[in-house]
């Protein structure tokens, strides 16, 4: 009898295992900057660079669509051998259209771009003029909003109100939709990257309310259990180039996290923590996090339900933007992937850019 109760034990936890780590399938969105040599690496991948990722994309058998394809295509339920990818830019650089887009159209693969359109009705240097934006969709790429002034958000001015700061917000999503939609002629998809990746519950909420999807800034896959106020796109820049780590991120998985708190990234703590809600025996899943560049620390709550894990930085977090990235194999060389954004404020306020 022993025996018996021993091997039902192991076939259980083999069955167990073989459901944590049998790959799905999930789409990725990857998001550029510049391509250049000439403009700041924390923004920018050369062109040989983009060149190489676009590859790399081919090779592992990619398909490249729009986003608003690759949107319905995952709401659909996509074929479970589809391996599908989508380019996005932020901001509408003039080295998007000149060194980028010509990459993409020498393969017949279309871009997205996400205008800021005022540092473009300005015609700011080195921003992509009205027309060349038309032209962007006249070839058959997507443009969608950026904001109007590419604001922080998150941040109410001094004595500004709730409702003054909602107001003001909507506004500029407005602004920026109605411009592109004159440029082009015709309705656009609504779709919103967050400036600076920036957003919080009251932010997504406004978003919400108005009938729009919002895409961050942070790694991750997306599969149809996605928050579509809060999709991830992978940031790509010099300093993260090189395949073998981005690749790790393009075949990634979904984290199938079943709930995040605290919901707002916001913070004024040195080492702030976050809590996923996990299926139950992910605890025995390997996940390892971390956070400017050291292992953060992991404290796991078991449940029959569900497992919880509690994620806190083994070191201080400057003041600015950071990102916590969780992981865990999933077989086959992929991985699940969480990535969870920070905002860390100071006693003298918010940081500066």
């Amino acid at each position: 009898m022993q025996t018996i109760k021993l091997r039902l034990a192991c076939l259980l936890a083999l069955m167990l295992a073989l459901v944590l780590v049998s790959p799905t399938q999930a789409a990725v969105i990857l998001l550029y900057h510049h391509v250049s040599e000439q403009t700041p690496a924390a923004t920018s991948v050369t062109p040989d660079q983009f060149r190489e990722h676009l590859d790399r994309l081919e090779q592992e058998g990619f398909e490249v669509v729009r986003l608003d394809e690759l949107v319905q295509r995952v709401r659909d339920g996509a074929d479970p051998r589809e391996r599908l990818a989508s380019i996005t830019f932020d901001d509408a650089y003039v080295s998007i259209i000149e060194n980028g887009i010509p990459m993409l159209e020498e393969r017949g693969w279309p871009a997205t771009v996400f205008v800021a359109t005022e540092p473009v009705v300005e015609r700011r240097r080195p921003m992509m003029s009205i027309d060349q934006v038309k032209a962007l969709h006249e070839r058959g790429h997507l443009v969608v909003n950026h904001s109007h002034t590419h604001l922080h958000m998150v941040r109410r001015r001094e004595g500004e109100s709730a409702r003054a700061w909602r107001q003001r917000l909507r506004g500029d999503i407005e602004r920026a939709q109605q411009l592109l939609e004159d440029w082009v002629g015709e309705s656009l998809p609504k779709y919103f990257a967050y400036p600076y990746g920036e957003h919080d519950p009251d932010v997504r909420a406004l978003l919400a309310e108005m009938g729009y999807k919002g895409f961050s800034q942070r790694s991750g896959a997306v599969d149809d259990k996605v928050d579509w106020l809060d999709v991830p796109r992978i940031p790509v820049n010099r300093q993260f180039a090189d395949w073998n780590g981005l690749g790790d991120k393009v075949r990634a998985l979904p984290m199938p996290a079943r709930g995040v708190t605290p919901e707002s990234g916001i913070t004024e703590a040195t080492r702030p923590t976050f809590t996923l809600t996990l299926p139950a025996g992910w605890h025995r899943r390997g996940l390892n996090c971390f956070a400017r560049g050291a292992p953060a620390e992991l404290d796991w709550t078991r449940g029959d339900e569900h497992d919880q894990v509690r994620v806190r930085p083994a070191r201080d977090l400057a003041p600015g933007r950071s990102l916590v990235n969780c992981t865990a194999s999933a077989g086959e060389g992929r991985f699940y992937w969480y990535s969870h954004l920070w905002m860390r404020r100071d006693s003298s306020g918010w940081y500066s850019e």
